[in-house]
């Protein structure tokens, strides 16, 4: 195991007490959430950090990204002032600190573009939060330092952004930086919308000759159903059960 790795990411950095790990030093439980929030898709993540969000949102690295001051802790009314906010470009997220709210908007030469009306918080209006009329394609309330909302209207960037995130725990998990993609785009069960309040956890087993991803609905192990591969340069196909 490549310990670097393993000491390195938001898989290793937060810790659930009574959590009983797969692996012994992932000791916080791998979760998503995919819900339809009006013609938006949300996908909610934990743990994560800026740096991973950065990853896994790489597509973006040429645009600008609008910064804002994460709503979590205060009233989100619209009658409060809108946060403080700022222009960056993607590529330089990992460099922020603490809660934030981003804003994607398309890189269109080299000036900041104008910034539009948008809801008080992320969370609070997901179904609105991305200004569709720029260009825009996704917008990202992190907060507590562990949970991302990442709220698109584009179905393939939350299906790539969800892949990496799989990918990125699966790398911390087995200590190798070499991991086989996890194919969504093949199978649509596992990239299909759920009911606000349901989640999906992953678990990660590592053999001599085969890793193991086991997916589990909403904490159940009767839902558990298991994905295998030849390691380090195989593929994930359906596994066996039992």
């Amino acid at each position: 195991m490549t310990h670097a790795l393993t000491r390195t990411g938001p898989f290793v950095g937060n810790v659930l007490d009574g959590f009983t790990p797969s692996v012994p030093h992932i000791r916080y439980p791998v979760t998503w959430s995919l819900t339809q929030e009006g013609p938006n898709l949300g996908l909610y993540t934990a743990p994560i950090d800026l740096n991973l969000i950065h990853a896994v949102t790489s597509t973006l690295s040429r645009d600008w990204a609008l910064v804002r001051a994460h709503s979590s802790s205060r009233d989100v009314s619209a009658a409060l002032p809108d946060p403080p906010q700022r222009f960056i470009r993607w590529r330089d997220l990992s460099r922020l600190q603490g809660e934030v709210e981003l804003t994607h908007y398309p890189y269109r030469g080299g000036t900041e573009p104008p910034a539009t009306s948008l809801p008080a918080s992320v969370l609070a209006a997901p179904h609105i939060a991305v200004p569709t009329d720029t260009g825009s394609r996704l917008a990202i309330g992190f907060s507590d330092e562990c949970h991302a909302a990442f709220i698109s209207p584009d179905r393939g960037l939350v299906r790539s952004i969800l892949s990496d995130f799989i990918r990125a725990y699966t790398q911390a998990a087995s200590g190798s930086s070499i991991v086989p993609d996890f194919p969504l785009n093949q199978h649509a069960s596992m990239f299909s919308t759920m009911s606000p309040g349901e989640w999906q956890e992953v678990r990660f087993v590592q053999r001599q000759r085969y890793w193991i991803l086991e997916f589990v609905r909403n904490g159940n192990p009767r839902t558990a159903h298991r994905w295998v591969s030849e390691v380090p340069n195989g593929y994930w196909r359906r596994g066996w059960s039992w």
